[in-house]
């Protein structure tokens, strides 16, 4: 009996120990939290001086990356980053914007890098053609059928194409492409030129042993079918040869 007595008091004494505890711990709480919302705000105060109030973290370079140095002058200055402010206060999105403005580049990305570097990558577009236009000058053109560049001359390697009504779309230019890539070596070696109708229709000009060709060839779908009726035509009668629609070519 007594010993039941002595386990009851003891119990209870425990009990009471565990409240006692937890009510400690619950006084405790709001001071831990305020404690902790502090040390936050003292943090975030502390980031906020320190990237844009400090002269700790300044934008003092421009980093050009994915170009060569004589076009990272030109990322540079259309870029125009603000240097010798903080870092922090570079606005990375107005930078981006003057820089897709030159429509050299296919994609921009700008970047802050600390301490003091603001980090631009961009990726160039690649001229896949070059377009005389009415007025004469050339303009480079990119797969896409994007004009980006105009130049003096017409860079070695790339076909010179001639724009007899608008300028080339995507699909003239495609059809530019497959046009001389499906041509067997003979054929494409006389080619002495290059016209887009309307922006989407590819006209060839030959000068061949026959004498000279001209080469209706249209878009770009069936190149392989139209390059096979050329050869085959190319010694027919007639000084056209239309094979826009591979299933009924015509010599005239």
């Amino acid at each position: 009996m007594k010993q039941a007595t002595r386990s009851r008091r003891t119990g209870i004494a425990s009990a009471r120990r565990r409240f006692e505890r937890r009510a400690a711990r619950a006084r405790r709480r709001p001071w831990l939290i305020i404690v902790v919302a502090t040390l936050v705000v003292l943090l975030a105060a502390g980031a906020v001086w320190l990237g844009w109030f400090s002269s700790l973290l300044l934008a003092e370079r421009v980093d050009v990356r994915g170009v060569g140095s004589s076009e990272a002058r030109v990322v540079r200055e259309v870029a125009a980053v603000p240097l010798g402010g903080p870092l922090m206060g570079v606005d990375t999105g107005a930078v981006t914007d003057r820089i897709e403005r030159d429509r050299r580049w296919v994609e921009v990305s700008v970047a802050r890098r600390l301490p003091h570097s603001v980090v631009i990558e961009v990726t160039p577009r690649v001229a896949v053609l070059v377009v005389r236009g009415r007025s004469g000058a050339l303009e480079l053109y990119d797969h896409d059928g994007v004009a980006f560049r105009t130049v003096a001359e017409a860079p070695d390697g790339l076909p010179l194409v001639s724009s007899t009504g608008g300028a080339p779309t995507p699909e003239g230019v495609k059809a530019v492409l497959h046009a001389l890539a499906a041509l067997d070596r003979g054929l494409r070696e006389a080619v002495t030129d290059v016209a887009l109708a309307g922006g989407d229709r590819v006209e060839l000009t030959l000068d061949t042993k026959a004498g000279r060709r001209t080469v209706l060839w249209g878009g770009p779908d069936d190149a392989a079918v139209k390059a096979k009726l050329v050869a085959v035509l190319i010694a027919e009668p007639g000084r056209t040869i239309d094979v826009t629609v591979p299933e009924a070519p015509v010599t005239r």
